[in-house]
């Protein structure tokens, strides 16, 4: 039986472990469910490590994809998915996404792009960009982002940024232990998935710059394609450094490392607006970060972090080496950064301004 509310159906090609993946996960616990009748579908069945917690908050989750993702017969399954749901609207995530949900699903489709437009790979690019007059709201998650598809076709584009919702007293106390840092041992964090431009070759590069042996970095990520870990953790061997920079593959307790750390690095050459520097932020860890993307609106060089030059390794590991020796500057920068997201980048404050877009299309 069809819901007296607005049903919005969330869509996004997988639920792995991802920034945008944790912004749907994460923000489903303050969807209002008073206004609208939530369901949630994706796509690529072996990506699905936050779909328990979204069934736990009591929303269906649906996979419509074939052992080979984003098929024709999943495009079709997706169709079929929202007229049984019966949606009002449906909210895609992501570009492949997003194109899928234009052509085939019938109902007002808001898009949210994470990414600057011209980061993805050819072929996305182009059928994010034909289909794109066909959505009736897009919402960038930074300025830089939005100034990415100004050129897009249609006018509707809102800047809401990403946010982020901490959780208290997170339990650090394994971390040493599990990493076998010795006392004195500085901890410096880096998360992100390992794919192209996210800058994973320039950390291994920067710690070839350090002279201290008091330093232990660690990145947490999964692979895009099989062999993407294994083959940065061989370039760190080549380097020598494969004892000072550990890849510890996927893991969804990321917060605790993150939480654990003297200082949190982001070495990327792309970036929309990262939710783990977000958290970091949040969590009062000094941040190292290239200037790119929506960067720059977070981390304000010498408030809120350090921002330095993408694809540069020295500049990255003098940042680091200046923060390493100056705790002071580095805990003042913690604070500060805390401090601007609770005030401005709050996770539920990104879910009512989303559901207000939501509101504006389903009123025509």
């Amino acid at each position: 039986m069809k819901s007296a509310r607005p049903t919005v159906v969330v869509a996004i090609k997988g639920l792995g472990i991802g920034g945008a993946e944790k912004l749907i996960a994460e923000g489903a616990r303050f969807w209002d469910t008073e206004r609208f009748d939530y369901h949630v579908a994706y796509a690529l069945p072996w990506k699905d490590q936050l779909v328990a917690p979204i069934r736990e908050l009591g929303f269906p989750v649906e996979c419509f994809g074939t052992k080979r993702g984003m098929t024709p017969i999943a495009t079709m399954r997706f169709r079929r998915l929202v007229r049984n749901c019966e949606a009002d609207l449906v909210h895609a995530h992501l570009p492949a996404m997003g194109a899928v949900a234009r052509l085939v699903s019938g109902v007002p489709v808001v898009y949210t792009e994470h990414n600057l437009a011209g980061s993805y790979r050819c072929p996305v690019q182009i059928a994010n960009r034909s289909t794109y007059f066909r959505n009736r709201a897009v919402i960038a998650v930074s300025g830089a982002v939005g100034e990415s598809i100004a050129r897009y076709p249609g006018d509707s584009k809102t800047v809401i940024p990403n946010g982020v919702a901490v959780p208290d007293n997170i339990d650090t106390s394994e971390v040493s232990r599990e990493l076998g840092l010795e006392s004195g041992t500085r901890l410096i964090v880096h998360v992100g998935n390992i794919r192209p431009l996210k800058g994973h070759h320039n950390l291994v590069e920067a710690v070839t710059h350090f002279d201290r042996d008091d330093v232990q970095i660690v990145s947490i990520g999964g692979e895009k394609n099989p062999g993407d870990l294994q083959e940065i953790r061989d370039f760190a061997a080549a380097h020598h450094v494969e004892n000072r920079v550990r890849f510890l593959g996927r893991r969804p307790d990321a917060i605790r490392f993150m939480a654990a750390a003297d200082i949190y690095v982001n070495p990327a050459d792309v970036e929309g607006l990262p939710v783990s520097i977000l958290e970091a932020l949040a969590l009062e860890r000094p941040v190292v970060a290239t200037a790119v993307g929506g960067v720059p609106s977070i981390i304000r060089d010498g408030e809120t972090g350090i921002l330095v030059p993408p694809g540069n390794p020295e500049a990255l590991a003098a940042a680091i080496t200046r923060l390493l020796d100056n705790e002071a500057y580095a805990g003042d920068l913690g604070r500060k950064g805390a401090d601007l997201v609770r005030s401005q980048y709050s996770l539920e404050a990104m879910v009512r301004a989303t559901e207000a877009i939501y509101e504006e299309v389903l009123r025509g």
